[in-house]
Parts: structure tokens; sequence; C-alpha cells
């Protein structure tokens, strides 16, 4: 027997009477929840950045954090990790999309985030946030000049998305620290791959729900680990290129209407519960539009871990004394924070990154070759007896009472022993490139200028400084990028 059932044109008959009311009433109070949501509290704030609107300061820096990534891409990008990036993303996706920094030509928008990303990291002199413990450069450049570059967006949006990007990183990382870190994960990673979603969600002008479906697919995506200690291996530097193609990817997914939780920082099953032990969510949104997080960037002038550089700052004052000879030294005692301490006293280098990693290493070149600089990672330094042999030197010990200073200040004191009995000594509070301890702005340009010198003849590298500088006359941001091709 076949039972034909009919259903009513009028479909709406067998509901109960008010029900599309209530559902509108219903989806109404969801979207206004998300909004409350620290992710949606941050998505309002993105949404608002525009240009006209931020303070001069702001802007000033936001091309100054531009300059500097770009600066250390350039010279990045003849190192063997952005080699095997720059190869892979010619390969994987030859579509002209967007510039590979120093490449023959265009990728795709992805696969030029994911390299470019790459070798903004892998020399150590990029960009950082102490408060969120981690590079907020590597992951917002990367993304948004590959992305304004498809999109064929002009200089003046840029900027806020640049100042978007380092406010999240700077915010979510901050709020997750120390315990994020010290759990083994690599904010650069993680939240560099919600700052690169942020900053790619406002070049894409995402309205507030789509912006909180962005950060929240990126919550799904971050990741970051400092397992690469053990062994000096690449994937550090991975971790920025990931998170500036992710973040990409998320903005994209969220605009075409792939949703993502809208509570993915403070829920029972989000980031701070799976990432960290203990957090302070309320950290996320504290003062949120009355100061702005890029202006704790600090600038890097050594091209070593940042945890490094307060002792080598120390060292250079202590040792510029007096002319030291390596065979009259005894002793060396660098004292610091606990996380520096027990993160980089490793004397087992064998690669560049290994060394980087190592105060140990930093402190005996500080002291043999006056400096911490791209030479001091090549293999003949590396390999010189005379700096393996200060470094077995060199002792590193947490100080309880600059523990009592973090985060606000990541200071040290280093001592040389001389064997006639003298003893040098010197502190450093905060080293220098921080707010507190800020480089000139002539001295930003001077390094932009070695680095990218290192890859351009002096011509090119100056019509690059006159882009970033008038970046807001930019009608596209291929104007800029044009420039950064290997021609």
């Amino acid at each position: 027997m076949t039972i034909l059932l009919s259903w009513p044109k009028n479909q709406s008959a067998l509901l109960p009477s008010g029900f599309f009311d209530r559902l509108k009433t219903t989806n109404a109070f969801m979207e206004e929840t998300k909004m409350e949501t620290l992710t949606g509290k941050l998505a309002n704030f993105i949404g608002h950045l525009n240009y006209q609107s931020l303070p001069g300061e702001v802007l000033l820096k936001a091309k100054h954090c531009l300059m500097d990534t770009l600066g250390a891409a350039l010279a990045g990008s003849k190192m063997p990790e952005a080699l095997i990036a720059k190869k892979l993303a010619e390969k994987l996706n030859p579509r002209k999309e967007s510039t590979l920094f120093t490449g023959k030509g265009k990728v795709g928008v992805l696969e030029a985030a994911m390299a470019n990303g790459i070798m903004s990291h892998v020399l150590e002199l990029d960009d950082g946030n102490r408060y969120a413990q981690g590079h907020p450069g590597v992951a917002v450049i990367p993304a948004v000049l590959a992305l304004a570059e498809k999109e064929k967006i002009k200089g003046k949006e840029v900027l806020p998305a640049i100042v978007a990007g380092y406010e999240v990183f700077g915010r979510v990382g901050a709020g997750g620290n120390p315990s994020h870190f010290n759990r083994g994960f690599h904010t650069t990673g993680t939240c560099g791959t919600f700052a690169a979603a942020a900053a790619a969600g406002r070049l894409l002008r995402l309205n507030e729900a789509k912006m909180v479906s962005a950060l929240g697919i990126a919550g799904s995506q971050a990741a970051g680990l400092f397992a690469f200690m053990a062994d000096g291996t690449m994937t550090k530097v991975l971790h920025a290129g990931k998170a500036a193609q992710n973040g990409i990817l998320s903005a994209y997914l969220a605009q075409s209407g792939f949703t993502g939780p809208a509570a993915i920082l403070e829920d029972k099953r989000g980031f701070y519960k799976a990432f960290a032990d203990t957090s302070n969510p309320d950290r996320v949104v504290r003062g949120l539009g009355e100061k702005y997080e890029i202006m704790t960037t600090y600038v890097k002038y050594h091209a070593s871990c940042r945890h490094s550089h307060a002792p080598i700052d120390a060292i250079l004052d202590s040792s510029s004394r007096t002319s030291l000879r390596a065979e009259e030294i005894e002793k060396v005692n660098v004292y610091t924070y606990t996380i520096a301490a027990k993160l980089i006293d490793g004397k087992e280098v064998t690669t560049p990154i290994s060394g980087k990693m190592s105060l140990p290493y930093s402190a005996a070149v500080a002291i043999l070759y006056g400096k911490v600089g791209l030479g001091e990672f090549k293999p003949k330094v590396l390999n010189d007896p005379a700096v393996r042999a200060l470094m077995a030197k060199v002792d590193v010990y947490a100080d309880p009472e600059l523990d009592k200073l973090v985060p606000d200040h990541r200071g040290a004191k280093a001592e040389i022993l001389l064997k006639d009995g003298r003893r040098l000594t010197s502190t450093i509070l905060d080293p220098k490139g921080e707010p507190e301890n800020p480089g000139s702005s002539s001295e930003i340009y001077d390094k932009f200028r070695m680095l990218a010198g290192t890859i351009f003849k002096t011509a090119k590298v100056e019509k690059i400084l006159e882009k970033i500088e008038n970046l807001e006359k930019v009608k596209d941001i291929s104007e800029l990028n044009s420039f950064l091709l290997a021609r």
C-alpha cells in the first residue's frame, strides 16, 4: 500500500503561533551574546579602526614596524629556511597573486604569506612584545602585504590593518602569559594566528559577526611548540609563516560564511583553558581603545633571542670600559629573570638557531667580537675555538629580584671576573629597543638600510623607504611590493 503525504502550501501553518518572531528574537539574542564575548569586543574595536581616527604616533609606529619587519625579511631571504620556503611556494601555487620577497615574481596569496613570514623571522631581528612574549610583526606584516596586494588595497587601509594585528597579538598574548609560554607554546605562532586573522579581516572589511568568526577560526589553527630548542631545527620560523598564512585563510573563510566559535578565548574548551594553566582574560579588553598595543612593541638590535638582549647590553657595557683579552677572563656570571635563565642557558650550540637561543654563546661573542649581529652566527664564528672556550666560562643564574620586575622590565646583571682580581659589572633594566629605552628614528632607518642593503642596491633601498614613509599616499600596495622582487 502506498501512502501519499501532502505538505500544505502554507507550511508555516504547521508551526506554533509566533514561531518566526521568536526565532528572530533568538537569533538577535545570539548575535548580541557573541558581541559580549572577548572575541566580540575585539571584533567591535577592529571594525571601528580607521586611518582618520588613529593618533599620529600610532600611524608612525605602524610604519616603523612595517619597515623593521621588511628589513629582517629581506636580509633573511637568503637563509636556508627561506630558500626552502620560497621554492616550495613557487611549486605549490604559481598563481600570480602576491609578491614573494626577493623572488622572481608572484605566487598564491597563502603561499606568499607563509614564505614571507618564515624569512621575516629567520634572523631573530624582528620586533616583539614583552607582555605577550612573542613577535607580532612576522605574522602580521607578511599577511597584510600579501592580502592587500591580491585585493588591490591602498596604503591608507594597510596601516589600520597593521594596528589591528598588533593590538590582537598584544592582548591575546598578555592574557595567557606567562603560563602559555611556560607550557611550551611559541606565542609567535599561536597568538600570531589571531593577529594575522585580525589584520586580514580588517583589510577585507569583515562585519563584526564575521570578524568574530575569523578570530574563532584562527583559534582552531593556532599552533607552535618550543620543541625545536632540543636540536636547533627549523620549526621556530615555520610558526611565523603558518600564522600569517592561517590568518588570511581564517578571514577568507569567515568572509565566505564559514563560522567560528564566538568565545574561542574564554570558553571552557577554548584557547586559554587548553593552552594555559592560568590566564587573565580581562587583560584582553582592559583599556581597549584607550592605549594601543603597537606602542609597546620593541625593536631588536642584536640578532638573537630577545631574552638575551639585556645580558648582552650589560656585557657590552662592562667590556667597553677596558681593553679585554679572552685569556684574562676567569669567569662570566649573568644574572637575569627566571624565564630567560631557564630558556637560553644551554651551551650545546650546533646551528645558527641554537646559537641565537644560547645566552652563553651570545655572551661569548659579545665579549670577543664586540657585537651580536648577523655575522656572529655564521659557521666560522659558531666553530671558533675561542668562542667555545669562553662559553664554558659563562654561567647563567636566575635572580629573584629581577623576577619581581617582570614583565614591566626584563633586566640583567653581567659580572666579568678577571684573573687579576678585577670585577667588571653592569646592570641593564630595559634592553635597547624597548619603549623605555628606544633607539632613535635614525637608528631604525639605519637598521633597515643595513639589512636591506645586504640584498638590494642603495637606490632601491631608498625607494622602499620612501614608499613606507608615504604609505597613506600609495593607491595600491603593489607600488611598494614591486620593489621587493629580486629584479
